[in-house]
């Protein structure tokens, strides 16, 4: 990256591209609180080659000092070049190096940081080839070097290694098994997870909540439907079941969720709290009012909903 990076520093050269001074810049100073951006001069490419070929229309550089959120021992420079081709496309390559207060260079020659402040601690998320982690001298922590990797809350980083998902901490100890093929965050910091072909849900702290035998698990205003062996349940965000996984059908209505069971519906609120105790043998809305069909074939009233008219 660096070579390829140096190259097209090489070529602006080569193209006169002038760039403006910043008295700040210049020295890397320390204390700055500014974000400084300069820009090189824009120039055309020519080309004889027939229309149907793409090429260089005009190239951008940029150089963008930046200070990490909550931390004033470290900030990054940023060196951006985008190209701009014929068809209007365009493509940008970066290259980043954290510097510490005093100027010293702690990182350089990667494409992207992320800052991490803990315990009075500071990492780095680095991508360079991949994602690992280092100390605020620069020094990798992770042994390995990881397809993804992001900061899910407190010493709690979502990694992916060999097409896998889980969970470790700042110090590479594994919280949640790197074994998932899906790891989607929902509800109140819980992942749906598939394993297997299954579908189930964990927390940031490995505790499993539904196993991973469900045959569908998807969000449904704010609970979450459960399918195994063609029945249905429910879960609230944080993963707690509401409804075992017995029920017929489970679908939503406007604002409302509908829960079959033995050819009979009952209504939950969006939350899934039970609007009442009736069954009803078929439900219906009508003008922002549920309706509710009794044993002796008569629509009531159950409920008018929140939702007001267009």
């Amino acid at each position: 990256m660096k070579k390829f990076f140096l190259c097209c520093l090489l070529t602006l050269c080569l193209c006169t591209a002038v760039h403006s001074a910043c008295p700040h810049t210049g020295s890397h100073h320390s204390g700055c609180n500014h974000s400084h951006t300069h820009y090189g001069n824009r120039y055309s490419s020519h080309s004889s080659s027939s229309s149907g070929h793409v090429y260089v229309v005009n190239r951008d550089y940029s150089k963008t000092e930046q200070k990490f959120a909550n931390c004033s021992k470290h900030y990054m420079v940023v060196e951006t070049i985008t190209y701009h081709y014929s068809d209007g496309s365009r493509r940008s390559f970066s290259n980043c190096t954290v510097y510490n207060a005093d100027g010293a260079i702690i990182i350089s020659d990667c494409r992207g940081v992320k800052h991490i402040l803990y315990n009075n601690n500071h990492y780095f998320i680095i991508s360079k080839n991949g994602y690992y982690l280092t100390d605020d001298k620069g020094n990798k922590i992770t042994k390995k070097t990881y397809t993804s990797m992001k900061e899910f809350k407190q010493n709690r980083l979502v990694v992916r290694h060999n097409k896998k998902y889980g969970i470790i901490d700042l110090n590479e100890n594994i919280i949640v098994p790197i074994k998932y093929q899906k790891f989607n965050v929902d509800g109140n910091g819980i992942f749906i997870t598939k394993l297997n072909g299954y579908w189930g849900i964990v927390d940031s702290e490995n505790n499993i909540l539904v196993k991973n035998d469900c045959e569908k698990i998807k969000s449904l205003h704010d609970t979450i439907l459960l399918k195994r062996y063609r029945k249905y349940g429910l879960a609230d965000l944080n993963g707690k079941i509401l409804y075992n996984i017995q029920y017929d059908k489970i679908k939503k209505l406007g604002e409302y969720i509908l829960m079959r069971e033995n050819k009979k519906y009952f209504v939950l609120d969006s939350d899934g709290n039970r609007i009442n105790k009736s069954f009803y043998k078929k439900i219906k809305l009508e003008r922002n009012t549920l309706y509710g069909l009794t044993n002796d074939k008569n629509w009531i009233e159950i409920k008018k909903s929140t939702t007001d008219d267009m």
